[in-house]
């Protein structure tokens, strides 16, 4: 169990007797993922009941603070008045036709508003009955509205949302100025009314995770019981079930403009809402350009609706439109060039999305020269951004000068993109641990509740690049608690980045049948556009390692590849020279690594040793030739060919599989005796790990060092450090590392032992934990290293003169070996004295 302690200012509750006036929040990673549980000191809800002032000596707006807590706010009658106020107030703000449609005539207004008073003053037994109840002073309209917002709260992700604090700030109590002098009351945050819609949001809030479903499961149990025989009249019938009404939610520009702007605001969260209809977007966005064809959001809503779903036709379409309606609303010469740079910057966007990056690189020439065209130069904060993402060799902006030196107003969105490229591209040159989490902890956009999952998601993608997959497990489970909790705008690709992270790390632990079910799972609730790709490149990998690992269908794994190859063909090549090893042929096994090899110094060597550049084409050259003349007639194994484009960010990652890519072929020419290439190898792998920061792969090379040594027959100059870099390995590496590494311990040691006193010893403290990784290797069915593994204890159980139990393990052996038809192919290739 994982605990991460939060503490908050407790002094506004009320019967709270905490000694600093702070409470300790536990966030419990462990059981069920989205687990807040309550205080240390508990917070009674007084069964949902509202606790009314028994005596008013002072006035009701004095007392309101004082005589109720935050947590006794959140009751079923407050819940509906909150909603029915929310509801009220945002009808009067959206349009004036709708108001006097709720409203009609001032002195209803007035009933209106006695009618909330009262209700705030009074207990009522059936909040429900206002919904229905044709006596009450609320319209037939508001009524209908408001069923229809409880329809659409039964999703806790609209919930969290709707009754956040943040929202209320936003949305309400933000554009209270532009009303009439006799409605501003109502939404002041001072007014009695703003009080208490944030006092209920408040205490909303301040509940656990497991307070806030047991009491809207009590809510919609009651309110499916009062309404269950309620119809509404024919003139009223909404589309309840919607999250967008579409004619009547579409009756004037605001409402259109509302629309339009929600499915913006959701399109990075759709893949998690299956109730929500894609076609039913495509037909509010096409009415409302239809309706106002002037208004230039419907068109940019599409854009991004086409682009989600991969429709690049479509979204070039709509976005040109999009462009058009702005330009022609503004209609000021001034801001032409600026218009057409931001046309330039979302069509590169959207081309680099589709993985065109030529077109993307024209484009952003297109808008670098139409920027400095203009007077204000504002957009090129966006086209440095756009660089950063498009530049594989970390060239710097020139610009940068350009840029205005005053504050232009940014939205959030760039604030992150420029935060993000910043952090990733000192990722890539190799910058400090320390500067990229100072760079990460001091943004203010990296803090704030909105994209707090996305960013805590980076962090942890920098702690499995840098070899530290415990903690990076452990900040996957607070990425998928944190978005649970406050869902971030790119939620879909934060939740299945995260869970693919995890089912991998299942993977490495052992437990496959979990790693499987959870990719089903994802793909279930998750998967509906593009990151599907995502979670189905984790789910393939560990169907392709248990099949490399038990051996049985070698042409299963063809096919595993071939789809694998579809996601990411570095992975792919990678696990078809495995494949290709365990079919016997290691020189097609070496020549498919050596390629990989070649292909990422090229890259590499491309975007950062750029004086090495024609040496590194000559060798291109002459690697193409080469895989030329291996594709033979015939020939079953294809060399693949790579993406030579390298988003920022990724320049590390694809280090990371050179690096395992070199350690492979060092096993590969190890188990072939060629010792010496084997040792240029390892050379550049630790200059490659050095460079990117790859701290694990550092100690793995260097544990490969002494592998060669003992390979050569020498025996090991450094113990000291042998045993260092044991130690680091079995402290960081996930399960599947560490199991490998005990192997190599058992046998390196035999070696390295001078005393036989010491060796003896030794061997003795080493046969327990074999037995674990046996047990482990059971588990996984890896049947090569299980038999290598019988092999390595029957040879120290003869050295230690146990010779009845060494027999019995002989037996064993042959025993296994019929069971899983190997015959004689295990060889002595299988006792490699090789850590990969």
């Amino acid at each position: 169990m994982h605990l991460v302690s939060v503490k908050c200012s407790s002094s506004i509750f009320r019967g709270l007797t905490v000694g600093d006036k702070c409470c300790v929040f536990r966030i419990c990673l462990t059981g069920s993922p989205f687990s807040l549980l309550t205080p240390f000191t508990r917070i009674s809800i007084s069964d949902y009941r509202y606790r009314s002032p028994t005596s008013f000596k002072m006035p009701f707006y004095d007392s309101f603070l004082t005589e109720t807590g935050f947590v006794d706010c959140v009751t079923p009658t407050n819940f509906v008045l909150y909603i029915l106020l929310r509801e009220y107030i945002g009808s009067m703000m959206i349009d004036s036709s709708l108001s006097q449609d709720l409203g009609e005539a001032k002195k209803d207004k007035v009933a209106v508003y006695m009618f909330f008073y009262k209700r705030l003053r009074d207990f009522s037994p059936s909040p429900f009955s206002w919904l229905c109840d044709s006596s009450a002073p609320l319209s037939a309209r508001l009524q209908a509205l408001v069923r229809g917002r409880i329809e659409r709260l039964r999703n806790v992700f609209e919930v969290l949302s709707y009754t956040h604090p943040n929202t209320l700030k936003s949305e309400i109590f933000s554009d209270y100025l532009c009303m009439e002098d006799e409605e501003k009351f109502v939404v002041m945050k001072d007014s009695v009314f703003g009080l208490f819609l944030r006092k209920f949001a408040l205490g909303f809030h301040h509940l656990s995770f497991e307070e806030m479903v047991r009491f809207l499961d009590q809510f919609f149990e009651a309110y499916d019981t009062v309404l269950q025989n309620f119809r509404p009249e024919s003139k009223f019938m909404m589309s309840e079930q919607s999250h967008f009404d579409k004619t009547s939610a579409l009756s004037t520009r605001k409402h259109a403009l509302e629309a339009s702007t929600k499915i913006v605001n959701s399109i990075g969260l759709l893949g998690g809402r299956p109730e929500t209809d894609v076609k039913t977007l495509d037909d509010v966005l096409s009415l409302s350009r239809n309706l106002f064809p002037d208004l230039p959001a419907p068109y940019y809503a599409a854009h991004l609706l086409a682009t989600r779903k991969r429709h690049l036709t479509e979204a070039e379409s709509n976005l040109h439109a999009y462009v058009e309606t702005r330009m022609a609303a503004a209609g000021l010469d001034k801001s032409m060039s600026n218009t057409c740079a931001y046309l330039s910057i979302a069509a590169a966007a959207m081309h680099l999305s589709f993985g065109q990056w030529q077109r993307s690189k024209c484009l952003e020439k297109e808008a670098l020269k139409k920027s400095l065209e203009s007077e204000c130069k504002a957009p090129l904060n966006h086209i440095r951004v756009t660089h950063t993402l498009l530049s594989s060799n970390m060239e710097p902006f020139r610009y940068d000068g350009e840029i205005p030196s005053a504050k232009v107003p940014r939205s959030p969105h760039v604030a992150l993109a420029e935060m993000r490229t910043g952090f990733w591209d000192m990722v890539d040159s190799g910058a400090p641990t320390k500067d990229l989490l100072t760079v990460h902890f001091n943004s203010a956009v990296a803090m704030s509740p909105t994209y707090f999952s996305l960013c805590l998601l980076d962090v942890a993608t920098l702690w499995s690049l840098y070899g530290y997959p415990t903690l990076y497990a452990a900040l996957l489970q607070c990425v998928v608690s944190a978005d649970c909790l406050q869902p971030c705008p790119y939620s879909d690709i934060v939740l299945t980045t995260a869970f693919s992270g995890l089912i991998r790390e299942y993977n490495a632990a052992g437990a496959i049948t979990e790693a499987l079910e959870l990719t089903k799972a994802c793909v279930q609730v998750l998967c509906r556009f593009a990151e599907k790709s995502v979670v189905r490149q984790a789910g393939l990998q560990v169907e392709l390692e248990q099949a490399i690992r038990s051996q049985t269908d070698l042409s299963r794994c063809d096919r595993l590849i071939n789809a694998l190859r579809l996601c990411c063909p570095w992975e792919a090549a990678l696990y078809q020279a495995e494949v290709e090893r365990c079919r016997g042929n290691p020189l097609t096994s070496h020549d498919l690594l050596h390629h990989v090899v070649d292909s990422v110094s090229e890259r590499l060597g491309l975007s950062v040793d750029t004086s090495d550049r024609l040496s590194i084409a000559r060798t291109s050259v002459a690697s193409t030739g080469q895989t030329a003349s291996k594709h033979a007639l015939f020939s079953r194994v294809q060399f693949p060919e790579f993406d030579r484009q390298i988003p920022v960010g990724g320049q590390a990652k694809l280090a990371q599989i050179g690096l395992r890519a070199r350690l492979a072929l060092v096993e590969s020419l190890l188990s072939m005796g060629l010792c010496d290439q084997a040792t240029k190898h390892l050379s550049r792998a630790t200059a490659l790990a050095e460079r990117y920061r790859l701290e694990l792969g550092a100690v793995t090379v260097k544990l490969l060092k002494y592998v060669t040594e003992v390979q050569l027959g020498r025996s090991v100059s450094d113990v000291v450090g042998l045993r260092s870099a044991l130690h680091q390995i079995l402290h960081r590496a996930d399960r599947w590392t560490r199991c490998r590494c005990v192997v190599f311990a058992a046998r390196v040691n035999l070696k390295v032992q001078e005393s036989s006193a010491d060796r003896l010893q030794a061997l003795s403290s080493y046969l327990e934990q074999l037995f674990r990784v046996f047990q482990f290797y059971r588990v996984t069915d890896d049947r090569k290293r299980i038999l290598d593994l019988i092999v390595l204890m029957a040879s120290a159980l003869h050295t230690l003169g146990r010779t009845a139990e060494r027999n019995t393990l002989s037996r064993t052996y042959v025993q296994l070996r019929n069971e899983y038809q190997c015959g004689t192919s295990v060889g002595p290739q299988v006792h490699s004295l090789c850590l990969i």
